[in-house]
């Protein structure tokens, strides 16, 4: 499999020689082709000049009579107006003919030319030069007349020589920074992928040191979050089945010694034991039913069965319900609601559970003579609940955990006074069943306030 290294270094070695290619080539192409327009230019300037001044030899000799001997011997200096056209060495570049007005060539660039008779074809091809109004002769130049003289050839020569190696050196130069650059781009994602793959084979400790504030920084911190949730929720999980193995053994075990002592006939089968036996099945049946809910809920198949509901009465079911709970204990529950109906969509069922288990936990955590305050109150398209004791409070650690299952404050507590820590638990997953929202507030030693609200 090609990295992602290897496809965006040759992406870009494809790109740059491309750019490098069209940056050496168009700029080559054109300025070859505006040198050669502009030679051509000066070539046909030259041929105007040249005409005339054939014109003024014609003119001042009355004949081509010793021209050719005159361009030979003395080039450059072919009569007046002559000598800025035709300076040395011009000959060697001008391939030309001149001939009369009967297409006879009087001089030419070669010798064995002279005397010779053109075709009416080739006359036409003449820049005519005229003396009076009247031709007395054509200039004729060769083909070789457009090509370019050795000062001109040099120049494009070096300009190529020059174009060239520096685009090369260039090109390599962008390369090789680029090379660079896509090797820190893609160091991340190899990171990720080392990590990634150390999470897969079960090492959830893997984390990645991505510094950098754009998407891929933000893709490490994505992953790193990841991990640590992974992490936690795989402590959750072993927790949650050392968890489950304890809660059932101990109830398991009183009843197995119970039993055991019944049958080796320790203990008789009175009443008194035989409700100490049923008391922990009861737990047992509690504790089966609790994870039967969560089961269900993280499947998504928590049956909820809404209509509309009177919150408010639903408050004081359940407190006249806890109330004789709460007078055991010492503790009084006081209602705070309006008298007008407080209406919501909701599983009276559930909505009753999920008040019974606050209240649960409320009574467990409040001294002896305190209160607890049920309050609810209506806020644009919701009913919010809250549940206030003057218990110890929590402490920020506690209040990031309350909800988790299995979760206990106080791990003096046991299970016969503190539960097996599934309450909060339930009633997480049942308000956010109902589309609902539940937190907790508290400050440290000045008791603490679990709210809940339902949308109407």
């Amino acid at each position: 499999m090609r990295s992602l290294w290897f496809k965006l270094t040759a992406a870009l070695v494809l790109v740059t020689m491309l750019g490098v290619g069209l940056a050496v080539l168009v700029p080559g192409v054109v300025t070859v082709r505006s040198f050669q327009n502009f030679v051509s230019r000066s070539r046909a300037t030259e041929r105007e000049v040249l005409v005339n001044a054939l014109a003024i030899y014609y003119e001042e000799w009355g004949s081509w009579e010793g021209l050719h001997t005159l361009v030979m011997s003395r080039p450059g200096h072919m009569g007046q107006g002559m000598g800025p056209v035709m300076a040395p060495g011009m000959t060697g570049a001008w391939q030309f003919q001149v001939a009369d007005r009967n297409g006879v060539v009087v001089a030419a660039s070669r010798v064995e030319q002279i005397g010779m008779q053109l075709s009416p074809s080739q006359v036409r091809q003449g820049v005519p030069i005229e003396v009076d109004g009247q031709e007395v002769g054509y200039l004729l130049p060769g083909t070789a007349v457009t090509l370019l003289r050795e000062p001109e050839e040099t120049f494009l020569r070096r300009l190529r020589e020059t174009v060239v190696p520096v685009g090369l050196a260039a090109g390599g130069v962008a390369i090789l920074l680029g090379l660079i650059l896509t090797w820190q781009l893609t160091d991340p994602l190899r990171k990720l992928q080392t990590a990634a793959q150390g999470i897969a084979s079960g090492d959830l400790s893997q984390r990645v040191d991505i510094k950098s504030k754009d998407e891929i920084g933000e893709l490490g911190r994505t992953f790193n979050h990841m991990a640590e949730n992974l992490s936690r929720a795989e402590e959750l999980r072993r927790n949650m089945t050392a968890d489950i193995a304890h809660e059932l053994r101990n109830p398991l075990a009183v009843m197995r010694g119970n039993l055991e002592a019944i049958q080796d006939g320790v203990y008789q089968p009175t009443e008194e034991n035989i409700a100490s036996i049923h008391q922990q099945a009861v737990l047992l049946s509690r504790l089966v039913d609790d994870l039967q809910e969560l089961a269900l809920a993280d499947a998504g198949q928590l049956r909820i069965e809404r209509e509309p509901v009177d919150l408010a009465a639903i408050i004081e079911r359940v407190a006249v319900e806890s109330a004789p709970r709460a007078s055991r204990e010492g503790i009084s529950i006081v209602r705070d609601a309006p008298s007008e109906p407080l209406l919501v969509s909701a599983d009276p069922q559930r909505i009753g559970q999920v008040l019974g288990n606050l209240l649960d936990n409320a009574i467990r955590h409040s001294p002896e003579g305190g209160s607890i305050t049920v309050r609810a109150q209506r806020q644009q398209d919701t009913v919010q609940v809250d549940v206030v004791d003057q218990g110890p409070g929590l402490s920020p650690e506690e209040l990031s955990l309350v909800f988790e299952r299995f979760y206990r404050g106080d791990k003096a507590r046991t299970r016969a006074t503190g539960g097996a820590g599934l309450g909060l638990a339930i009633v997480k997953q049942l308000i956010e069943a109902h589309g609902g929202r539940v937190w907790a507030e508290s400050t440290e030693g000045q008791g603490a306030t679990f709210s809940f609200t339902l949308p109407t």
